[in-house]
């Protein structure tokens, strides 16, 4: 009979930083701590008026809108800069 290896091969290293150590992930995550502060400090009611529409709303509730409106605006802008520069 011959002797075989019964060692266990090593997983390869890993290349480049883990996503949690790149400075993109540590800045989203310190923007998503404050926005959620920002958001469990202002639960009072607010008027908002659009034109000649009236209403009141938590303040968190508009902070959320004007949130997910800025996210929407920022990936069109990346998109059509990808697009832009693909062309070229």
């Amino acid at each position: 009979m011959s002797e075989q290896d019964t060692t266990t091969p090593t997983p390869p290293e890993p290349k480049g930083k883990p996503f949690y150590l790149k400075p993109r992930f540590i800045l989203g995550c310190v923007a998503a701590v404050i926005f959620l502060i920002l958001m469990f400090q202002n639960w009072g009611s607010i008027a908002i008026s659009i034109f000649f529409w009236e209403t009141t709303a938590p303040a968190a509730v508009l902070y959320t809108a004007f949130a997910v409106l800025g996210f929407l605006v920022g990936g069109l802008a990346s998109r059509l800069k990808a697009a832009r520069t693909k062309s070229k």
